[in-house]
């Protein structure tokens, strides 16, 4: 198999700057952000894909510095159950909004630069990550000659600034699930646990996990206060995201009632069926074993695995 048809960290970076929950305006944060300050977080992303993935499958990895500013990331690693021990590299070149401002023939001097690293390391190098660290808006002619300059070139990935600001702000626990999801997309328990969430919408799917994490984590059982569920602030940042999916989460607890939510005579508060989540707890103890992923960060992982995207029940 090639390596471009395996699951390798470079695909899994290539899922990651693929993911755009950011707006065009939300770029303008890279202009608050310096050269130093973008290496050390997109350095951290880099060293987390690492990380998680070497939970599934064993690698030898290193990241060091590397370009004119000292503020691009290079990437080693090697496996036998990769590339048969042999060395394969991924570059990370960022391009802030500084660096883009300074010139005007920057998409001849960036192509320039990538085809000197494509010699060096030849059929080693896996992937090429161009991150446009910029203000979307304000740099768009800049942004779209770099973009034609280079997309005849398969190696190179060019992530845009949405694309790029979105990684950048992205939580680890996302990393984790991404790697999850994408190493063992046939896992029976995921399988089962996504069975169980069927049907359910984007944010009822964040209540439910929200009162599931907190009645086990809080409480030790799976019963929430009325108070938690009616007043959620996960459903409610949610909603801040995602202002065209707000509702009512009374109608939301009454639609899920029976099949999730259930109450008790004697009991103050809502009950979860502990049947009906079976596999998302058994996700829920994987993560906090592997990660040690808890409260709203596991909230956030088993929402990245478990998310449905098209269900409106």
């Amino acid at each position: 198999m090639q390596i471009r048809d395996q699951v390798t960290p470079a695909t899994i970076l290539a899922e990651l700057v693929s993911h755009a929950r950011a707006q065009p305006a939300d770029t303008q944060g890279f202009c608050h952000v310096n050269c130093q300050d973008l290496y050390g977080r997109f350095h951290a992303k880099a060293e987390r894909i690492f990380a998680s993935f070497d939970k599934y499958i064993p690698l030898t990895w290193y990241l060091w510095r590397a370009g004119e500013s000292a503020t691009d990331i290079a990437m080693r690693y090697s496996s036998e159950f990769l590339s048969g021990g042999t060395d394969r590299f991924i570059g990370m070149r960022l391009i802030s909004s500084d660096e883009l401002a300074a010139g005007d023939n920057q998409a001849t001097k960036i192509g320039a630069q990538i085809r000197e690293l494509q010699k060096d390391y030849d059929a080693l190098l896996e992937r090429y990550f161009l991150l446009l660290c910029t203000d979307d808006e304000k740099q768009q002619e800049k942004i779209e000659s770099i973009i034609e300059a280079l997309k005849a070139d398969t190696t190179i990935v060019t992530v845009v600034p949405r694309y790029a600001w979105s990684f950048f702000a992205m939580e680890d626990a996302v990393i984790d699930a991404v790697v999850d999801r994408l190493i063992y997309p046939d896992d029976y328990v995921r399988r089962q646990a996504r069975e169980q969430v069927s049907g359910l919408d984007r944010r009822r799917l964040v209540l439910l996990l929200s009162c599931l994490i907190h009645g086990i984590e809080e409480n030790g059982c799976f019963t929430v206060s009325d108070d938690f569920v009616m007043h959620n602030e996960l459903v409610q940042e949610f909603e801040k995201d995602n202002p065209e999916e707000r509702g009512s989460v009374a109608e939301d607890v009454i639609a899920m009632d029976g099949r999730f939510f259930f109450r008790e005579a004697d009991v103050n508060g809502f009950e979860i069926y502990q049947d009906s989540v079976s596999a998302v707890i058994a996700l829920y103890y994987d993560a906090k074993v592997r990660y040690s992923h808890t409260g709203d960060e596991a909230v956030h992982y088993l929402y990245t695995l478990l998310e449905q995207t098209g269900e409106t029940t």
